[in-house]
């Protein structure tokens, strides 16, 4: 569907209808509000049952009814909200949306997670958040993040543990941990989240929610020339498909770029696909319960009519990579410290303004050989090239996402051990990196629950460029087995 096309919808009030999955009754009391996706409070706003500032009042209220419990909302601005909402204009003009703290919002507070900006206000966004604004979407403020977006967990100590809405002793994953535990206990409907290793896809598995990380050069303002390897892209979390889809049409590039435009992506019957399907890595394999359920989701796929095929040897069979990706990681934050440490003429550990993570991988990174970056940027062209060639025999790949359940908030956390955390995180957030470095899109799709009642979601991903394949496949699941109206324990 073409951007004109999708307007003219949204004009009529026919989006539901075009979109099918997810549709919903109207409804305008506080309660009903909360189980409808952005679409569906943007029809209500469209046909008058809903004011665009009665939307935003009602999801301020829910957070105030559950943030308290969980820790995801960490800066608001309620005035400037609801006067942007008075006048917003777009295809979702009046739905509230959330931020990630990684994302600037010009005039509003922006820490990273970090004591080092715990006042920093940016007077400036990218033309990726102009871009939400045009949207009509309606920022209520900012979700916690672990420092810098370094860990797969939501704990920084600046802002404290953001908590799982499934169960509040568990963390709801990170780095968008914050942005995943809004959506899922219906504070908003949908919420900004990046991605460098797996920050969309994890928190979205842990919370039971559904995360499309898209490909490299997807959006005009990555920041990509800033970076050695351009692994970290924006998107958002969602409830439903047809609301991820909305918003990759409404914020991806259509001014030229390295990618075709994938446009507004409804429903539709696609031809007989071939899938691989992994479950393990050179670490082994991941747990029982999220192998199991990647199994099952593989017989979904097989019922519609796709082939599904197990492979054993894939790009996650490579030991070099876990190196290598660290070395990047290390590099990012590298000079961080070496600018706290010559502002404040003593040693970041004096300073108390960074973790003991971040400033550990740091210093590791100081004592890697002057060419240990260049070897990284080298085995990552060979590596993507080796991805590009997996993803020629195949039309998408079925794998968990992470090789366990959500763990209890601590088990990551940035004040343990340098060597036990990083054995930790290498060993859960094995599956997601990959597709970070080789720029290929994937998603995580809600997959059950475990034996203990957490969610569990399993990883797709595509070749460079197949956000529309992957999203197809998506409204397939969807509709097999919906998961929109799960409610957590903690919800609004």
């Amino acid at each position: 569907m073409h951007r004109r096309d999708l307007l003219r919808l949204i004009a009529v009030g026919g989006l539901a209808a075009a979109t099918g999955c997810g549709a919903r009754k109207p409804a305008v009391s506080a309660t009903s509000l909360a189980d409808l996706d952005c679409i569906g409070q943007h029809d209500l706003i469209v046909s008058g049952a809903l004011s665009k500032e009665a939307s935003i009042t009602s999801a301020f209220e829910r957070i105030d009814a559950v943030n308290d419990q969980l820790n995801a909302v960490i800066t608001r601005d309620d005035e400037r909200a609801i006067v942007h909402a008075r006048t917003a204009t777009g295809a979702l003009a009046g739905v509230p949306y959330l931020l990630k703290d990684l994302n600037a919002y010009r005039d509003m507070r922006m820490t990273m997670g970090s004591a080092l900006f715990r006042n920093h206000v940016p007077d400036s966004q990218s033309p990726y958040t102009d871009r939400i604004d045009a949207s009509g979407l309606v920022v209520l403020g900012k979700t916690n993040t672990p420092e810098f977006g370094l860990l797969p967990t939501t704990s920084p100590v600046l802002h404290g543990p953001t908590r799982n809405p499934w169960n509040v002793k568990h963390t709801p994953g990170g780095s968008s941990g914050g942005s995943a535990a809004a959506v899922a206990s219906r504070m908003v409907p949908a919420a900004q989240a990046s991605d460098g290793g797996g920050s969309i896809r994890i928190p979205a598995a842990l919370c039971g929610l559904f995360g499309l990380k898209p490909s490299v050069g997807r959006f005009p303002d990555q920041g990509y020339a800033n970076r050695a390897w351009p692994i970290s892209i924006k998107h958002a979390i969602t409830r439903s498909v047809r609301d991820s889809a909305l918003i990759l049409a409404l914020t991806e590039n259509t001014d030229g770029g390295p990618l075709l435009p994938v446009g507004f992506v409804t429903p539709e019957r696609r031809k007989r696909l071939k899938i691989a399907i992994s479950t393990d890595t050179h670490l082994g394999p991941a747990d029982p319960n999220i192998v199991d359920a990647v199994v099952e989701v593989g017989k979904t796929l097989q019922r519609m009519g796709h082939e599904i095929e197990p492979v054993s040897d894939t790009p996650h069979h490579d030991p070099a990579f876990d190196r290598h990706i660290s070395t990047l990681w290390g590099h990012g934050v590298f000079g961080i410290l070496q600018q706290v440490e010559a502002d404040s003429g003593t040693t970041a550990e004096n300073t108390g303004l960074l973790e003991p993570a971040t400033i550990t991988l740091a210093r590791r990174f100081s004592q890697l050989p002057p060419d240990a970056l260049q070897t990284a940027l080298d085995y990552f062209q060979v590596f993507q090239r080796g991805t590009d060639d997996f993803f020629a025999n195949y039309d998408a790949w079925l794998t968990p996402v992470t090789s366990a359940v959500a763990p209890e908030i601590g088990f990551m956390d940035p004040s343990l051990d340098f060597d036990t955390l990083t054995e930790r995180v290498t060993q859960f957030a094995r599956f997601t990196a990959i597709h970070n470095v080789a720029g290929t899109p994937a998603m995580s799709i809600p997959a059950g629950k475990s034996d203990d009642g957490l969610p569990i979601g399993v990883q797709i991903a595509a070749s460079v460029g197949a956000e529309a394949l992957l999203l197809q496949l998506a409204y397939q699941l969807e509709e097999a087995t919906p998961w929109a109206d799960a409610l957590p324990p903690v919800h609004a």
